[in-house]
């Protein structure tokens, strides 16, 4: 897999991607704001839900996911 940052500023792509990458995401009862869950982060994201733009917390977060799936690829480290 190789590996390119993301720079979105569609919500409804990054909230694809944070789902295919593994992670959850749970609407806030009452707020308007989603949290962002994944395992491979010890303390959950919350952003303003109704806002239609990408926090750059949660493309850092995204990111950061691609880098640690594209060094775990196997087609890199088989020989």
């Amino acid at each position: 897999m190789n590996y390119a940052p993301i720079h979105t500023s569609n919500p409804h792509q990054a909230d694809r991607m944070w789902l295919l990458l593994g992670g959850r995401i749970e609407p806030v009862r009452g707020t308007g704001e989603k949290r962002y869950l994944h395992e491979q982060f010890s303390h959950p994201l919350r952003t303003n839900g109704r806002r239609q733009d990408v926090p750059a917390k949660l493309l850092s977060r995204l990111n950061q996911l691609l880098k640690v799936r594209a060094a775990n690829d196997p087609r890199w480290t088989e020989g």
